[in-house]
């Protein structure tokens, strides 16, 4: 009886040693997911720093050549201010769905990063 108790424990050893190698396997890929988020996100950052940066240049053009059109012929020069008020309109919709994906994103991977931190804890208790 004392040997089968032996064994019995011996076999749940083993098997809870594989579900904490699982455990760290997992946390080791949701950390790699999460420094690929972190790429992700300093890369889209840089991406819309460089569009608004090029909004910016293409802004200052515009206007330059909006305010001699204005005093050329001033019926173009409301035309051109619609198309700088839709311009503007699509950067803000464009910036505001893109902080919303990373903010889905960063949701996403606290939801993972916690249950996985609730499955290691209620491993080790």
């Amino acid at each position: 009886m004392a040997q089968e108790l032996v064994t019995v424990k011996n076999h749940w050893k083993s098997r809870v040693q594989i579900v904490g190698r699982e455990l760290t396997r997992i946390v080791e890929q949701v950390q790699l997911l999460d420094l690929e988020s972190q790429k992700v996100q300093e890369s889209f950052t840089n991406q819309v720093a460089e569009r608004l940066g090029e909004t910016d240049d293409q802004q200052t053009r515009h206007e330059a050549v909006t305010s001699h059109l204005h005093e050329a012929v001033q019926g173009t020069g409301e035309q051109s201010m619609h198309r700088d008020i839709l311009r503007d309109q699509e950067i803000v919709r464009i910036n505001e769905q893109h902080k919303h994906e990373l903010e889905n994103d960063k949701m996403s991977i606290n939801l993972v990063r916690n249950e996985l931190q609730r499955e290691q804890e209620s491993r080790e208790a």
